[in-house]
């Protein structure tokens, strides 16, 4: 049970924390209450400390002032940073005093007259002196800053702000509350640094200024929320909430001292925190820390388990430390995280990377710390790199276990560099997608085809799709070989005419000799895809998923088809409509006046269309993160992630996003998604060894120029040939035999 609660509705006591103060106008008054407190004390099983207790007393100090029948007065204690404060020795440390004043004594009456001989001196147009005019003057201002209306009286129900400032040599705090929308003084502290302190790193003194202002004025703020402002901002998230195993070890320790507060940390400007900042150049020379033994003492062994505990084995740390003495950067990053830091314009060479991370750099046990993360010397850097990177893990969780032991400048760039230029990562990387590339709306139908091959059943088919309509044809290949292809497109183009351009894969079927003929014969153009990239037929390829759904649910394949020809499309027409202008009569009944012939209006088509690209490819892109590859250029050396071979770039290909490689066995031409750049990176190990395919099949060029691959079908359409004993090929009917 807390005490507030136990003395809760007596007359005559006040209760903070475990603070409790009877009083009493008589003798009998104050006994009768002092009983009372006792009994209720007794009751509910609290035990009171008699060394700590006083009683019958007519002066007592309670909650930092002096309460006597006089009335309340401020505790020496703690005007005494103020009243003892030495007289400054030139203009800097006058223009802080007098800063602090004008801060802390809105409340001085004719404060204008009573510093007008301090303030003289601020003019660079006098000379400095400080005789017993100046001195009076200053001896003024303090007792004037030491008593009310300055310094106010504590109130348990204000709000509460600590300003905490350290110097080269001491450290300075004031205790603030909150009183009719201003901040006025209850009680200051400061104090001198000791040597060993005073070669703390700044971060590290600002923190220790900090931890020391709380536990300086634990009486007062114990139990209560705060502001604890300092004008370092470091801090802020040093002391508020970054994790705790995440900070120096000195950090560490004086974080756990404040772990008992409930503070936030603010940053505020240097020139707003005047107070703090002039008694920590004006310190008291006989002040103590005030620091709880027991409390550093579980701290210290808390913070080295930490350390010992790195996932590090002892020899190596014990190499570590050899080569941060060897190491002319870290020997003198050692030195400075112990004597204090220059000015960065001192620093030379390496030494200026460091200087950003000075504030969470220290030294514990001859190693060299940022926050819990060990520091690696320029001779182990590569080492370590390549124990990051062992199991070949991404950048992303390279990273991610660096952060928890080494660092170095530069350590997150390197290790980049290091796992995009890894051989053994190259071979297993695969491209992001890059944008997609809308398909052109044909000027009219027919214009445009695109043809593939696919199987069914056992059974190879050929499809013809129509870009403008997106009406399909289909014929049945036995065997499929390229004048079977070439009989039956000269079949459909009997009926619907010779297109303009026929796009395809670069399947057997359709790179032979023979097609060849037939193109020149025809007179069209015949455009093939990237090789292993059927997105680039994108059409053909939607016809073919679309077909085979139809056929494999289909009891009647040609009823399947002509529905399929007859259903809108979503720009409102059917394929036959948008074909041969007119609509097909179906076994679903129509009037006949739907039947005659009607052209679409091109107009509303084409702006539909434009919409649904735009849609799709805006769908595909959000979908799969695309983003475009850097382009190559010729002679950059490349690997193949689907042939595994290494190449090189010997050109750009007419068609977009493709290039001919050089391999051993060739040329071949293959779309930028197939190609990931090689970088050299002397750090790695299999640097220099050329990267080696596993079985690759690569089919050469016919052709010098253009030099296009001729590979496999990606469907593999094709079937085995039955012969007779004599070895006649046996040919199977042409029919559709769906």
């Amino acid at each position: 049970m807390m005490m507030t609660e136990v003395t809760g509705g007596l007359e005559g006591v006040l209760c903070h924390m475990d603070d409790i103060l009877v009083w009493g106008q008589t003798q009998d008054e104050h006994d009768v209450r002092l009983h009372k407190v006792l009994e209720k004390a007794q009751k509910a099983g609290i035990t009171l400390n008699m060394d700590k207790c006083e009683l019958t007393r007519h002066t007592v100090k309670f909650l930092g002032h002096v309460i006597s029948a006089d009335g309340v007065k401020p505790d020496p204690e703690k005007t005494r940073a103020v009243q003892e404060m030495d007289a400054p020795k030139n203009v800097s440390e006058l223009r802080s005093f007098l800063g602090m004043v004008n801060q802390l004594g809105r409340f001085l009456p004719n404060l204008a007259e009573k510093d007008k001989v301090l303030r003289d001196l601020l003019s660079k147009k006098n000379h400095w002196y400080w005789g017993t005019e100046q001195q009076a003057s200053f001896d003024q201002l303090k007792t004037e800053l030491s008593s009310t209306p300055v310094l106010a009286l504590y109130n348990p129900n204000s709000a509460l702000k600590i300003s905490a400032d350290a110097s080269s040599f001491g450290l300075g705090a004031v205790l603030l509350q909150k009183s009719d929308a201003r901040w006025s003084p209850v009680a200051y502290a400061s104090r001198s640094m000791t040597p060993t302190e005073q070669r703390y790193a700044q971060v590290e003194k600002e923190a220790l200024a900090a931890t020391w202002a709380c536990e300086r004025f634990s009486c007062f703020i114990l139990g209560r929320p705060f502001e604890l402002e300092t004008d370092h901002k470091p801090l802020v998230s040093l002391l508020g909430g970054k994790a705790l195993d995440d900070l120096p070890p000195r950090i560490q320790r004086f974080k756990m001292r404040l772990m008992r507060y409930n503070y936030s940390v603010n940053h505020v400007p240097g020139k707003s925190l005047w107070t703090a900042d002039n008694l920590s150049r004006a310190p008291l020379r006989t002040a103590r820390a005030h620091t709880d033994t027991s409390l550093l003492e579980d701290t210290n062994i808390y913070v080295d388990s930490i350390i010992s505990n790195i996932p590090v084995s002892g020899d190596y740390l014990s190499s570590l430390r050899e080569h941060l003495k060897a190491d002319s950067t870290c020997s003198a990053l050692m030195e400075y995280c112990t004597d204090g830091w220059p000015d960065k314009s001192q620093l030379q060479g390496a030494l200026r990377h460091y200087w950003p991370d000075r504030a969470v750099l220290t030294v514990h046990d001859g190693l060299l710390l940022r926050g819990t993360r060990l520091v690696i010397p320029f001779a182990l850097q590569g080492d370590v790199l390549h124990r990051l990177h062992e199991g070949h893990l991404g950048v992303t969780k390279c990273r991610g276990r660096a952060k928890q032991t080494v660092w170095w400048p530069g350590l997150s760039s390197q290790l980049n560099d290091m796992v995009l230029k890894c051989r053994t990562c190259i071979q297993e990387r695969k491209n992001v997608k890059e944008p997609l590339i809308p398909t052109e709306m044909p000027d009219r139908p027919w214009q445009t085809l695109g043809a593939d091959l696919f199987m069914l059943k056992g059974k190879t088919y050929l499809l013809v799709v129509d870009y403008f309509s997106r009406y399909v044809e289909i014929a049945l290949l036995s065997p499929t070989r390229s004048t079977d292809v070439v009989v039956h497109l000269k079949s459909i183009f009997s009926r619907h005419g010779i297109c303009e351009f026929l796009k395809s894969d670069n399947g057997p079927q359709f790179s032979g000799s023979h097609f060849k003929a037939f193109v020149a014969d025809y007179g069209f153009v015949h455009i093939t895809s990237s090789p292993k990239f059927p997105q680039s037929n994108g059409e053909a390829e939607r016809a073919v998923q679309t077909v085979k759904n139809l056929l494999t649910k289909a009891s009647d394949p040609y009823l399947a088809l002509l529905a399929y020809r007859a259903t809108p499309l979503q720009n409102g027409y059917s394929p036959a409509e948008l074909l041969m202008g007119r609509r097909l009569r179906t076994t679903v009944p129509a009037l006949p006046t739907l039947l005659n012939p009607v052209l679409p209006d091109y107009n509303v088509l084409e702006a539909k269309e434009r919409e649904k690209r735009g849609n799709d490819a805006k769908f595909f892109n959000k979908r799969h993160g695309a983003r475009n590859l850097e382009p190559l250029v010729p002679g950059e050396d490349v690997w193949i992630t689907d042939a595994r071979v290494q190449g090189t770039v010997l050109s750009t290909h007419n068609t977009p996003r493709s290039y001919i490689v050089q391999v051993p066995q060739g040329t071949l031409r293959r779309n930028r998604h197939h190609l990931v750049p090689l970088q050299t990176n002397s750090g790695e190990s299999d640097a220099d060894k050329p990267l080696v395919g596993e079985n690759p099949s690569v089919t050469t060029s016919p052709e010098p120029a253009p030099p296009v691959v001729t590979s496999p079908s990606r469907e593999g359409p094709t079937t085995e040939t039955v012969r007779t004993r004599c070895g006649r090929e046996v040919r199977k009917p042409l029919r559709l035999d769906l």
